[in-house]
């Protein structure tokens, strides 16, 4: 469950990271399949990362020699990093919802007073909950894996940056 918990997670951060990333970059006047694209995209990049998590994961399975210690361990560091991740998650999510409001003066201060700032903290908080996750971890395996997920998952808005730019540019140079 705790896993599954973390796969969920993962999916909405790599969906709000395509959106992020390409967020302001389209003349459209009307935006919606625009958005819900790029939150498809992030998604599914999300996806990428988190199945090359899995890969890995299966593999020190494999080559490991205590199955029931490393399960022990992964899902103890698993719960920590919960801690961490699920109220920030929360955060989002209320004021997202916040956002369906036909409010424009309610949508737009949740996103320069909360939304912002939290997408500035989305790093550090990773950081945080992977770190607070392996701190107390017994095993090597489970650090490695930690840090693993950590830098797929922060390099992930790196990726969805360069791919919305490189769609800008080329929706640009063939509106020339």
């Amino acid at each position: 469950m705790t896993l599954l918990l973390l796969y969920l997670l993962a999916t909405l951060d790599g969906g709000l990271c395509g959106f992020r990333a390409f967020a302001g970059r389209s003349a459209l006047i009307y935006k919606r399949m625009y958005y819900a694209r790029a939150v498809l995209r992030g998604a599914i990049a999300a996806q990428v990362a988190s199945f090359l998590s899995l890969f890995l994961l299966l593999l020190t399975f494999a080559v490991s020699h205590h199955h029931a210690e490393l399960r022990a361990d992964l899902e103890s560091s698993a719960g920590r990093m919960l801690w961490v991740f699920l109220p920030y998650a929360a955060a989002v999510v209320i004021n997202l919802a916040f956002r369906a409001l036909p409010s424009t003066d309610i949508r737009a201060s949740t996103s320069v007073m909360v939304l912002g700032p939290l997408t500035g903290a989305r790093p550090f908080v990773m950081i945080a909950g992977v770190l607070y996750g392996i701190w107390s971890a017994r095993l090597l395996e489970t650090r490695l894996l930690g840090i693993f997920v950590l830098l797929a998952m922060l390099s992930l808005e790196a990726l969805l940056d360069r791919i919305a730019t490189n769609r800008q540019h080329h929706d640009l140079a063939s509106a020339a």
